[in-house]
């Protein structure tokens, strides 16, 4: 699990970075902001939305391999797992047998025998911010795909037909 996240923070890391590249591009193919068609726009968007939506799944991903390496840990004071103890752990300490990792939505989970599992270590507004945002951004790249296909150039304008 925890080679599984050494291959997935870098990439999470380095995503947001390329598709901002991809949106300042997109604009710059099409002559710029003023000149830029909707087309290109959509594009745009698309591009900006997964930046984020990636930059924040990324932003989540850190706080998972933090509780992985945490649990991973072991020695003194490794029970119940540090990234358990939230409030209330006490009562909870003899019920927790371990941990997994789930990817979406993104979450550590302490797992307990008769109580239950508890999510933990992932802020909240990670899940929604990368669903809603990667939502978006599709529903920006399908309608700009869709316009590709009625005569118009990336830039947006109307391809003369004969």
């Amino acid at each position: 699990m925890a080679l599984f996240l050494l291959l997935l923070v870098p990439a999470g890391l380095v995503l947001p970075f390329v598709f901002a590249g991809r949106a300042v591009g997109v604009l710059s193919r099409a002559g710029g902001p003023q000149r830029a068609g909707g087309h290109a726009w959509l594009r745009t968007a698309g591009f900006a939305q997964a930046a984020i939506a990636s930059g924040v799944y990324a932003w989540g991903l850190l706080h998972v391999t933090g509780a992985v390496m945490s649990a991973e840990d072991g020695g003194t004071n490794s029970v119940p797992l540090p990234p358990c103890r939230t409030a209330g752990w006490e009562q909870r300490a003899e019920a927790i047998t371990g941990y997994r990792v789930e990817y979406v939505p993104l979450r550590f989970v302490c797992e307990s025998d008769d109580l239950g599992d508890q999510a933990v270590s992932v802020p909240g507004y990670v899940n929604p911010v990368f669903f809603f945002l990667g939502l978006g951004a599709a529903v920006c790249f399908t309608v700009a795909a869709l316009d590709s296909g009625s005569g118009r150039d990336q830039d947006g304008t109307r391809t003369p037909t004969k």
